[in-house]
């Protein structure tokens, strides 16, 4: 973990739109959502003493992504560092020590570090995998290369192509996970959790409070952050942000004699997990701009058809061993990275940094102007498992004036407001 000075805003080497705003650490704040990304930020502010009260619009918690029956918990990573690598490898190493402390603490969910690989079934990742084996840009207990062999071994069944194994990764139930983390919260008698309660519309009040619009009438808050995923993104002002939602179907099989000993977690194209329950689980589609969430005969057969393509004769599944399936959305960014932070004042900044049009390079000193008592963190795509811890501390260090986990590019790479900046300087609002 990084360490940053509490007086990070401060470093005279900072640029005005990069500065985080400092607020007096409040007594309670409201969340909006019900899967990892709340239940994370629940946990990390009632551990410090903040108040809690979070609204989810389902009748139960994790009902929407963190739903699934099995998720894979692994970073993204490249085969040369960069940015994106970098956070998902810390964001990584920052869910397991969470998640592990959690287990530690007598909360139990079913899980298994059971390692993953990433299969080269093609030529394209075959050469990846020498590169990463001939120039060790990442540490072995991070990533390490296999033969077919060495991953015949690994996995507990007969494979033909070697591959990336990440010897740390595994699988975790995610709707159980997220049930332990808000129990955890609620331990410590500061979360109250609101279901069946959908929030429509967001008002702010003279005072900078929030009016919510609910279905179960309006309520007011002082401190609102957003967690909702993909189905909510249409909130009036979240609404500006570059989301996008992305249908991921997933597949559930029953286990067999051919397949009952994997070991690992598996990816190709998609990804195949070991037996939880007796079940398997494949997947998933990518399905771009829908908000549907049935699940299709079509999606099964898209994530059959892919494994028997990347993993041929592996296991001679048919829709007959199908026992459950399941719809449900990802909350992308353009960039492939979350978001986390106070949400900016977009039309303000259009204003107040128009200069980074003629010269990208233009100190300023002003901060970046953000609409009082909204924050976000949102954007985790397919990776909520792996990111959320890391952006709940994030944010918690936002609203506590805190340490900051990461550094300060990497803060500015996670804010809310980089996207309108970047989109100043390529004069997109000209």
């Amino acid at each position: 973990m990084i360490k940053q000075q509490k007086n990070l805003n401060a470093l005279p080497e900072r640029k005005g739109y990069q500065i985080r705003p400092i607020i007096k650490q409040p007594e309670h704040v409201a969340i909006i959502g019900g899967g990892i990304a709340s239940a994370c930020v629940a946990y990390a502010l009632t551990k410090k003493n903040i108040k809690v009260t979070l609204y989810c619009k389902d009748k139960e918690i994790a009902q929407g992504a963190s739903s699934n029956h099995i998720g894979a918990l692994f970073p993204l990573i490249h085969q040369q560092v960069d940015d994106i690598s970098l956070f998902y490898q810390q964001a990584f190493w920052h869910a397991l020590t969470c998640y592990k402390g959690l287990l530690s603490k007598g909360f139990t969910f079913s899980h298994d570090w059971c390692g993953l690989l990433e299969i080269s079934y093609k030529v394209a990742l075959e050469k990846r995998q020498e590169f990463i084996k001939q120039s060790a840009p990442w540490p072995q207990s991070l990533i390490t290369s296999v033969n077919a062999e060495e991953a015949s071994k690994l996995a507990g069944i007969t494979l033909k192509h070697g591959g990336l194994f990440m010897p740390s990764a595994g699988w975790i139930a995610p709707a159980e996970l997220v049930q332990q983390l808000l129990a955890a919260a609620q331990e410590t008698e500061h979360l109250t959790i609101k279901n069946q309660t959908d929030v429509t519309t967001l008002n702010q009040q003279s005072d900078n409070s929030w009016q919510l619009a609910t279905s179960k009438g309006m309520i007011k808050e002082t401190v609102v952050i957003f967690c909702g995923g993909a189905e909510s993104i249409k909130l009036n002002i979240i609404d500006e942000l570059p989301l996008s939602a992305v249908r991921g179907q997933v597949t559930n099989m029953a286990t067999n004699e051919h397949i009952s000993n994997l070991s690992t977690v598996i990816c190709h194209k998609g990804y195949l997990t070991p037996a939880h329950q007796q079940q398997h689980c494949i997947g998933a589609t990518f399905e771009k701009n829908s908000f549907d969430i049935t699940a299709t005969p079509a999606g099964d057969q898209y994530n059959l058809a892919m494994l028997e393509k990347c993993l041929p004769k592996v296991v001679s599944w048919s829709e007959q061993d199908i026992t459950s399936n399941k719809a449900r959305l990802r909350c992308m960014t353009p960039d492939h990275l979350p978001i986390v932070g106070a949400m900016p004042d977009i039309a303000q900044h259009k204003s107040s940094y128009a200069h980074l049009a003629k010269d990208k390079n233009w100190r300023y000193q002003e901060s970046a102007p953000v609409i009082k008592n909204l924050y976000v963190l949102t954007g985790l795509g397919a990776r909520g498992l792996c990111t959320a811890p890391l952006l709940a501390d994030i944010l918690t260090a936002d609203l506590t004036g805190g340490e900051y986990p990461v550094g300060k590019q990497e803060l500015f790479n996670l804010s809310p407001n980089r996207f309108v900046i970047r989109d100043i300087i390529r004069r997109k609002y000209l």
